[in-house]
């Protein structure tokens, strides 16, 4: 068996694993792998294991080879293998024989065994055939042959076989008995029984018919690596009892008891275990899978300038909370996140799984410890420091900036409010005569996202209304009504409510989603004259006090960002808490029809 290459000394760094396509050949449904292992093949607890590692190769293959003699021969794999190849993964499968065809492959085979045995009775009816068929290249028979007469100069091999012949036999005789087994046998098969009738072995020594046992495994399974130089075979079994399984491709081969020990450690192997069949497949996108196969297999050796880089998460959006309840909404619209830190980042943020039309999409979100742009800048910076995001975008609430003389630019409560551009209000110069002077320009955010929201902008309902049964289901799990939502009063300097002029897109839409200006400060804003003078001479539309810092963060880092906002108060002394989840649950549900629709548009 070949030895597995050393690395350079350059090299002493083991590469994460990577899940990528790989080849597999099974090995361990082959009959006489089985017979060496005895009762232990049957039990409940073999059987498990064989059953996981099928699993394991449907959620990481991209094909999977199995000897046409194992699946024939065995009654086992027919067990373990039947609801894979009757599911619709079955295309994945290939049985693996001589011939071409399996008629073929059965005629050979019966001539290769003896009248009464078992597989003689297998290969003299029909065959079973519910999965796609390759011929081999090699000759099992062959490689055996020349493996075992390579073997004969082999010393340790002698000592370990000498102490186990015949009484009477000298050296010289068992080793020529060795060296004329292949001749002897003639067409029939290189097995254990056919062998042990050849070699000077006392009758009925189980430790002879093992070691041979184990020998022939070894020339067998090594004759497939040879004509399956791509495939990968999953190490580390139980039922491999600690031997080494060989392997044409020993880099992308899977050691299943790390691999095992990780998806119980995360609470993944029943998810895996129950998971139906024919969704095995998209496990291998969920971030909590693919975190316990970087953690447990490797992907060769990596150098020292490898090593030392910083590798970012990947994930496809992040999203920045300001306030629990924020994140609450975020989680309740796209799905329960689980808790993950990062090496070097003392914020810890939510992972979610979220599946668009049978893929899975990972989402991180973050909340910050306290409100402001300059705790935001950190955050975020940290934020995309560990984390490698396709978009970024902070979404929340907002107080907002009314309009009530026009109808078409009046925010209301509940409304949404996506950021086209991000303007710092507290960057301010105060001149002599005490007036106050806004000195930041505002910085246009994501360039796909406005594109994105310029797609869904509607004149008859302002907005694409898709988000909305987003918000429902989110409702209805909160014990929210729509029919009994708090009032939306606008009040005068005088106290009094304010009249509004009517828009027809609210008999349509529930709530206006606007594509606008976005001003962020520091200072808790509970002044309807400032808040005015924003909306009249910088067209603000929403008032916060964190996107600031998200956009700073960006920009030092190349990161195209996002604000999503829902109106909750209007920025004067009748603020209240009211409108909080329900604003925090639209802006969540408008961010999930921004982010399937631009997933949809990259397909």
């Amino acid at each position: 068996m070949s030895k597995r290459p050393k690395p350079a000394q350059a090299s002493l760094f083991l590469k994460p694993g990577s899940i990528h396509p790989r080849v597999f050949f099974l090995h361990f449904f082959d009959i006489h792998f089985l017979e060496e292992r005895g009762e232990y093949a049957r039990s409940r607890s073999a059987l498990q294991e064989m059953e996981l590692a099928v699993r394991f190769a449907v959620i990481l293959g991209l094909r999977i080879l199995v000897p046409a003699a194992s699946y024939q021969e065995s009654d086992v794999a027919g067990q373990l293998l039947g609801p894979f190849l009757r599911s619709d993964t079955a295309s994945l499968f290939k049985l693996l024989g001589g011939g071409s065809s399996l008629e073929e492959f059965r005629r050979d085979k019966l001539e290769q065994y003896r009248r009464g045995s078992a597989q003689y009775e297998v290969y003299s009816k029909p065959l079973r055939q519910n999965v796609g068929w390759e011929r081999r290249k090699r000759s099992a028979t062959h490689d055996i042959t020349n493996d075992w007469l390579l073997e004969a100069d082999n010393e340790k091999l002698y000592a370990r076989f000498h102490a186990l012949k015949a009484d009477g036999t000298s050296d010289l005789d068992f080793e020529r008995a060795w060296r004329d087994v292949p001749g002897r046998l003639g067409k029939d098969a290189f097995i254990v029984p056919h062998v042990t009738d050849l070699l000077p072995i006392k009758a009925g020594n189980m430790a002879a018919e093992n070691a041979l046992h184990n020998l022939v495994n070894r020339y067998y399974f090594g004759s497939y690596a040879k004509d399956y130089q791509d495939s990968a075979v999953f190490q580390n079994m139980a039922i491999s009892t600690g031997d080494v399984i060989p392997s044409a491709n020993p880099k992308d081969d899977i050691d299943f008891a790390a691999l095992l020990k990780q998806c119980r450690s995360r609470g993944l192997l029943a998810e895996i275990k129950d998971c139906p069949i024919d969704k095995l497949e998209t496990m291998a996108f969920q971030s909590s899978f693919e975190e316990a196969f970087r953690f447990s297999q490797t992907d060769g050796y990596a150098s020292m300038n490898e090593v030392q880089k910083p590798q970012r998460y990947k994930v496809d959006l992040a999203i920045l909370t300001a306030l629990p309840k924020e994140r609450e909404a975020v989680e309740m619209v796209f799905g329960e996140g689980r808790d993950k830190q990062f090496e070097n980042d003392p914020h810890v943020y939510k992972l979610i799984d979220y599946e668009i039309d049978g893929m899975v999409k990972q989402i991180a979100v973050a909340v910050l410890s306290e409100m402001g742009n300059t705790l935001s800048g950190v955050t975020s910076t940290d934020f995309m420091r560990s984390i490698d995001a396709a978009h970024t975008v902070m979404v929340g609430i907002a107080g907002g900036c009314p309009l009530p003389n026009n109808a078409q630019e009046d925010v209301r409560l509940g409304d949404v409010v996506i950021g086209q551009s991000i303007m710092e209000i507290d960057f301010l110069k105060r001149k002599p005569d005490g007036s106050i002077e806004y000195r930041d320009s505002p910085q246009k955010v994501s360039y796909s996202l406005t594109q994105m929201v310029r797609n869904l902008q509607s004149h008859l309902k302002g907005f694409d209304t898709g988000w909305v049964p987003y918000r429902d289901q989110a409702f209805e799990a909160y014990g929210l009504s729509v029919d009994t939502l708090p009032p939306d009063e606008l009040k005068g300097a005088d106290g009094e409510p304010v009249v509004r002029k009517s828009d027809p897109r609210r008999l349509l839409s529930p709530a206006i989603v606007h594509f606008g200006r976005i001003g962020a400060g520091d200072t808790l804003l509970k002044d309807p004259t400032v808040r005015d003078e924003l909306r009249a001479k910088y067209s603000i539309l929403a008032v916060e006090m964190e996107s600031a810092g998200l956009r700073d963060a960006g920009w030092s880092r190349s990161q195209e960002i996002g604000v999503v906002r829902a109106i909750v108060d209007y920025c004067d002394g009748n603020k209240d808490d009211r409108w909080h989840i329900i604003g925090a649950l639209n802006a969540a549900a408008v961010t999930r029809l921004l982010f399937e629709k631009i997933i949809a548009a990259g397909k």
